[in-house]
């Protein structure tokens, strides 16, 4: 991004200033890191300036180089713009002799004109000949040549052109000027292959994308950041090198107000399962996962945490700017169960608005629930199922935590079929009322029943689990009970009930609860 450091007061001193470490985020945001060469005291400028974001644009210098000033400054330099039209090139040879060649030529020019080229401005062109001096009209001129040995035409103009350039001041000893910014043009997304093919233990693979569209990294260390992190002017741009007026740089922080944001979506999802996109098992060519993760090297210096963001490192990152990089993070295994889970989201709404469960069945998600052994977080990612070679699944890996337990479904079940119904058992009209008397809210009394079918020749485990807005009266099962402490404006508690079974192949399971909630009383 950055091409070329100049000396100001000596045109042979020159450098090149290098990206030496980048810490990307997942939203297309980095922490890059410069380094540029000042051999001596002086001053020199950066012509491309680098976009960083407000409050994160920083300098300094090694041991023993004092860095006196920093200056945003316009330079003018004189550049040849080519020229590709007879009008571009007839502008660009004014004063030379030309012979012109004519179209539909009269008595006076034939097919021809030769004189020197006195003007070409507008729609005709002014030659001084032996016949004396000659308008012709452009768009008359079919061909341009030399008509004496004046060397070459010319195909290109001069022109004035201004650019924005960073100048340093620097004093003391030899040394480097070291940049620090927030910019945006360098990410990465993070995958795991997570083969299921021994039936005790798997394997899973972690890996990282790296896009780069900032400038060329030769021999980076390149840090992979997972985590949120507070940075709500990501998106400003730093007045030092913004080129912004006053007027628009005082109006942009009147418009920006106080932090408190986050740095966009720094984790790359929003939530959400991307169309729930493989729903059954998928057919695909055959992977060999033996070695997926193995025949490349895997990431000696494993990675750092610091406060809450924890960074994947990798070292000797060489890739241009428009390249993109793979890399493998780690590889670990770990015993896992494979479980069916069926979860029901609470229909009420706003704590006592009621809805019934809808009619259709329930959706229950073949998934995976294992250990993090990797010493390190799993970052949220796309996450690949794989067994036997095969795709069997795909979903969002969430955030895992160092020896967190982890849950990733595969697909849908169509070997189980879950059914839910919930009905009203007793009604106690106003049984909170008013002051005056007038009724607010009715206790209703629900009965739940859930039923769940193996079609499956094995034996599976079941993970249940039901969300409601109410009193738990009672549960068949013994589930696990969570219950929320009530709000100040709630009238309901929420709960959640949790069963852990096990359904024998061709059995039903059937679940009955039961739970008081309070509702508004209809007029």
């Amino acid at each position: 991004m950055l091409t070329s450091l100049i000396a100001m007061s000596v045109v042979a001193d020159k450098t090149a200033p290098r990206i030496v470490t980048a810490s990307l985020f997942k939203n297309g945001f980095a922490v890059v890191t410069r380094e540029i060469d000042a051999p001596k005291p002086g001053e020199y400028s950066v012509d491309t300036i680098p976009q960083g974001s407000l409050g994160t644009l920083w300098f300094t210098t090694t041991d023993g180089t004092q860095l006196d000033s920093v200056v945003t400054t316009t330079n003018t330099s004189d550049v040849r713009v080519p020229v590709g039209t007879i009008d571009g090139i007839l502008r660009a040879n004014v004063g030379k002799q030309l012979r012109l060649g004519v179209r539909n030529g009269d008595a006076v020019v034939s097919d021809q004109a030769v004189g020197t080229l006195v003007a070409a401005d507008g729609d005709v062109v002014i030659v001084k000949s032996e016949k004396g001096t000659l308008v012709l009209p452009k768009a008359q001129i079919t061909s341009i040549a030399l008509a004496a040995d004046q060397g070459e035409l010319l195909y290109s103009t001069a022109q004035k052109q201004e650019s924005r350039a960073l100048r340093f001041r620097v004093s003391g000893r030899p040394g480097k000027i070291v940049m620090f910014s927030l910019e945006r043009g360098l990410t990465w997304a993070p995958g795991y292959a997570v083969d299921i093919t021994d039936k005790k233990k798997l394997s899973l693979v972690a890996k990282s994308t790296l896009l780069n569209d900032l400038g060329e990294l030769d021999n980076v260390e390149a840090r992979f950041i997972t985590g949120f992190p507070n940075v709500p002017f990501a998106n400003y741009v730093d007045p030092l090198v913004s080129g912004q007026d006053v007027n628009a740089f005082t109006s942009l922080v009147s418009s920006i107000g106080g932090p408190g944001g986050q740095l966009g979506q720094v984790g790359g999802f929003s939530g959400g399962r991307a169309g729930d996109m493989m729903t059954q098992n998928a057919y695909a060519p055959r992977l060999d996962l033996q070695n997926l993760g193995t025949s490349m090297p895997n990431n000696p210096l494993v990675g750092d945490q610091k406060e809450d963001l924890f960074f994947y490192r990798q070292p000797n990152v060489r890739l241009k700017r428009g390249d993109r990089g793979y890399y493998t993070l780690f590889r670990m295994e770990s015993p896992y169960e494979e479980i069916y889970c069926w979860d029901m989201d609470d229909q009420t709404q706003n704590n006592v608005e009621y809805r019934p469960l809808p009619s259709e069945p329930g959706e229950v998600w073949h998934a995976l629930q294992f250990k993090n052994t990797s010493g390190q977080p799993l970052t949220t990612g796309a996450a690949t199922t794989f067994q036997g070679g095969e795709v069997v699944g795909q979903d969002l890996m969430k955030y895992v935590p160092p020896g967190g337990q982890a849950e990733l479904r595969i697909n849908k079940s169509l070997n189980l079929r879950a059914e839910a119904e919930e009905f009203e058992v007793s009604r106690e009209r106003g049984a909170i009322k008013q002051p005056n008397g007038y009724p607010i809210f009715d206790l209703v009394t629900l009965k739940g029943i859930l039923a769940i079918g193996n079609a499956k020749d094995e034996k599976v485990k079941l993970r249940i689990r039901k969300d409601l807005t109410g009193e738990i009266v009672d549960a068949e099962g013994q589930p696990e009970t969570t219950k929320t402490a009530k709000g100040l404006t709630q009238v309901n508690p929420v709960v959640r009930l949790v069963w852990n079974k096990e359904l024998e192949p061709r059995k039903t399971l059937k679940l009955t609860y039961s739970y008081k909630l309070y509702v508004r009383t209809a007029n």
